[in-house]
């Protein structure tokens, strides 16, 4: 039995191996092409026709943009209305 099991995971061993090797070989034989074609034409690959959607970009302004100097605004009277929000 332990022969058997032994045997199976080296024969699935040695198939994800393959599968593995192949779709690398594949991968680069697809790279080896376009980069072949591309030098042929002369031309880079135009991938703009793919669209997605851009959420931060190109909204409509919502409003004017003031540019200010702040400062702090103290309450200087003494009594209970000095005293920090959460003692009040």
């Amino acid at each position: 039995m332990n022969l058997v099991r032994a045997l199976t995971r080296v024969a699935l061993l040695v198939v994800g191996a393959l599968i593995g090797l192949g779709l690398f070989v594949l991968s680069v034989i697809v790279l080896l092409v376009l980069l072949v074609v591309g030098l042929f034409t002369g031309r880079k690959p135009d991938f703009s026709r793919v669209r997605r959607p851009q959420p931060w970009g190109r909204h409509a302004p919502q409003g004017e943009v003031v540019d200010i100097e702040a400062r702090e605004v103290r309450d200087d009277t003494p009594g209970p209305a000095s005293a920090p929000p959460s003692l009040r």
